[in-house]
């Protein structure tokens, strides 16, 4: 979880993905973390009995060891989960319109990882929902916003259309965030990130990526 963490704490300044005050990567995971851990001995995956998971604003918390063999809902603004070593059999539909993190670490998903709120017009402040992964993943947007980072230089399927990191528009370097976004011509970057929102009533896709020295 090292990786994703330094992630989570570095600010996730690009397009204010957490937004000032509102953000649960802002918290003490020490201190808001509740483990839900089926599978205490880790001697392999069983199979989930909920498959409705509830987000708390300025929470977080860790679902460990899960086979899930229907689809995953999770709701909820301004909160954090992170599934671990989890296979998901079906899609993962994340309902929130601000804020929420669903990060997949060590997780399989057979399905789509779906945004479904009720949100479209937005700006670049807007904290959107997202997912964070850390392999391959198809990702939909259902005429809604929603963001995907991907740790890494991962392909991702976002509504039908692959990008990588080569694809980024814009790059930010957070060992120098006064230089704010310059254009991303092959600089090394940590990770990068397919958005998805309305301004005015036009759709945007924007590819951005970031380098992190923390990492």
């Amino acid at each position: 979880m090292k990786k994703i963490t330094g992630i989570l704490l570095a600010g996730l300044l690009m397009l204010s993905l957490a937004a000032c005050g509102s953000s649960p990567a802002e918290t003490d995971p020490a201190e808001t973390t509740e483990t839900v851990q089926q599978d205490a001995e880790g001697a392999g995956k069983e199979t989930a009995t909920t498959h409705q998971f509830q987000c708390v604003e300025g929470e977080a918390q860790t679902v460990e060891n899960l086979m899930f063999e229907e689809d995953v809902t999770v709701s909820g603004d301004k909160g954090q989960i992170t599934f671990v070593n989890c296979d998901f059999q079906g899609n993962v539909v994340l309902t929130a319109n601000e804020g929420t993190q669903v990060v997949l670490e060590g997780s399989t998903v057979a399905g789509q990882c779906i945004f479904r709120n009720e949100t479209k017009e937005a700006t670049l402040e807007w904290s959107f929902p997202k997912f964070l992964v850390d392999t391959k993943v198809e990702a939909v947007c259902e005429d809604c916003i929603g963001a995907v980072l991907p740790m890494g230089d991962l392909e991702l399927v976002f509504d039908g259309q692959t990008y990588t990191m080569a694809d980024a528009a814009l790059f930010v370097d957070l060992s120098n965030p006064e230089a704010g976004f310059v254009p991303y011509t092959g600089q090394e970057a940590s990770y990068f990130c397919v958005v998805q929102w309305w301004e005015n009533g036009t759709k945007n896709v924007l590819v951005e990526c970031e380098y992190d020295p923390n990492m």
